[in-house]
């Protein structure tokens, strides 16, 4: 087996990846090449803001005023054991109380700092929350009470964890499945956390897995896509895309659905795949043909593309949101809209943050929109997702938003205190928010 390079060439690419970042994060830079010529030591200053401008292409349709935002009747989900919630990305309206009072909080790891920022979204599983930190450990937490179960270091033997930030975890009930900065993916039990197999790499994963039907399917920070076997961690194909030298530091995951599997690209390509041989369906491009800065224009997909009844959502951060017909790639709609985060698909509208603090109703039909709002400015704000019949959001500065789906008004604002960039997640009528800082707190 070839000797480990992490703490040369990987960690090379991963200091790009959070220079990167960093540079799409920090208002006043014009370009990147000065910040890759930086010396090694150089930190970051200054904290995370927007360089996407909010007002994008968005336009509200008269015309769908006649239309009233009906949402589905609230679904109580025992797990969230995928990055997304499930494999398709797609969970509607979740049950969860208005409320949404402390439960419990506890330091869940390592958060964000000058080595490495915390992008993995927690999973829930069979009454456990895991949690993957910025130094690849993962802790298993009891969902009700907060109660540390075990802690599993992912590193492999020998190698500094520092910096080793990325990839992400995903379950299929009996065992988590993990992708590393290391470039290894893993296979733990999930009652233990003893490991079961480990399928080492070179190339570092940005990206969190996803799993379903005896599959796991990953992409690394250079486009390559693998599907390996769930049992035994074998591989079974894998396809090299197209690589970028610079995008915004993310961690998304494919979307798995009717034998495909969607996977969003550093390079603002969306990739369709057949699930059991790797074969090519189709492919798109969201990223912007042109005219933004070298920073406004990093075109990677940072947010989730989500398949919900035979579509393909997704939104590039460089300048537009499409949905495409899942069997064929068909271009349903495309329209001027950057964003990061993912879209969230209730009924016939799909929410969707346009930049970092416009929050819009877009019609699933045609991507029209139905409403927007701006949300509170000089902070950047992650999410949506839908519980109770509201879209929830957080913030840098610490802030939950609860928005009403139908009008888009602000129903209710609190503070957490500490910044998040993380989506919340919901479980069993919980609200489990993990902020930068790596502070776990369930609201119920």
């Amino acid at each position: 087996m070839a000797a480990r390079t992490y703490n040369r060439r990987t960690a090379t690419l991963m200091r790009a990846a959070m220079l990167t970042a960093g540079v799409a994060l920090l208002a006043g830079c014009s370009s990147l090449s000065n910040m890759f010529d930086s010396h090694d030591d150089t930190i970051l200053p200054g904290k995370r803001e927007s360089v996407m401008p909010d007002a994008n292409g968005l336009k509200t349709d008269p015309a769908l005023e006649a239309n009233p935002v009906v949402v589905p009747a609230a679904q109580t989900n025992g797990d969230w054991a995928q990055p997304g919630g499930t494999p398709t990305n797609s969970l509607h309206n979740l049950a969860l109380s208005g409320a949404l009072q402390q439960a419990w909080a506890v330091e869940a790891g390592e958060g964000s700092d000058s080595d490495g920022r915390l992008v993995a979204s927690p999973i829930v599983v069979g009454g456990r929350i895991y949690v993957l930190d910025t130094l690849a450990t993962v802790r298993a937490f009891n969902a009700s009470s907060g109660a540390l179960l075990w802690t599993r270091s992912l590193a492999p033997e020998g190698e500094d964890p520092d910096g080793a930030f990325g990839g992400g975890l995903a379950s299929d009930g009996s065992r988590i499945y993990a992708t590393t900065a290391f470039g290894d993916i893993l296979a733990l039990d999930a009652n233990s956390g003893n490991e079961i197999w480990r399928r080492p790499g070179e190339v570092p994963f940005r990206d969190a897995p996803t799993v379903v039907g005896g599959r796991l399917f990953a992409s690394s920070v250079n486009n390559e896509v693998v599907a390996l076997s769930t049992g035994d961690g074998k591989e079974q194909w894998t396809f090299q895309g197209v690589g970028e030298q610079a995008s915004v530091i993310s961690s998304t995951s494919p979307a798995v659905s009717n034998g495909m599997v969607v996977v969003p690209t550093t390079s603002g390509e969306l990739i369709a795949f057949r699930a059991s041989d790797g074969i090519p369906r189709w492919g798109d491009a969201l990223s912007s043909a042109g005219g933004l800065s070298s920073i406004a224009s990093l075109s990677n997909i940072a947010g989730r593309p989500v398949i919900d009844r035979g579509a393909v959502f997704a939104i590039a951060h460089s300048g537009r949101m499409g949905a495409f017909r899942l069997e064929t790639g068909e271009r349903l709609w495309v329209e001027d809209v950057s964003g990061t985060q993912t879209p969230w698909v209730a009924g016939d509208y799909v929410f969707v943050l346009a930049g970092d603090t416009t929050l819009a109703a877009v019609s699933r039909k045609d991507g029209k929109a139905r409403w927007k709002t701006a949300l509170p400015s000089g902070q950047v704000w992650s999410g949506p997702v839908m519980g109770g019949g509201k879209l929830i959001l957080v913030s840098s500065t610490g802030q939950l938003a609860q928005v009403s789906p139908q009008t888009g008004k602000i129903l209710s604002q609190k503070t957490l205190d500490r910044p998040i960039y993380i989506t919340p997640v919901i479980a069993n009528n919980t609200l489990y928010v993990l902020t930068d800082d790596g502070t776990l707190i369930a609201l119920r």
